[in-house]
């Protein structure tokens, strides 16, 4: 029921929960700005809860609900091995 409750009071506020995964652990003034960068993209308040995946190799991937935001090395070089296997 408190969970609930939270819920509901973040969808009041308009604060919308991201968990971000990185490669390493970010620094708070990195937290910062990563905070305000989804902020900006989607209009509302955001708040961070962080992981750390070493398999990214770098780079970030947010989840804000449904959606995913994928900047990670990793699916970069996935992309790449995919074009490159297409081209052969």
């Amino acid at each position: 029921m408190l969970e609930a409750f939270r819920t509901r009071l973040r969808e009041l506020h308009r604060v919308l929960e991201a968990e971000v995964t990185t490669a390493i652990p970010l620094e708070p003034e990195q937290q910062a700005a990563l905070q305000q960068r989804l902020g900006a993209a989607t209009t509302r308040q955001v708040t961070l809860t962080t992981k750390v995946d070493p398999s990214l190799i770098g780079g970030v991937v947010a989840r804000i609900g449904s959606t995913v935001y994928d900047g990670s090395l990793a699916t970069q070089l996935a992309k790449l091995k995919g074009r490159l296997a297409e081209n052969r």
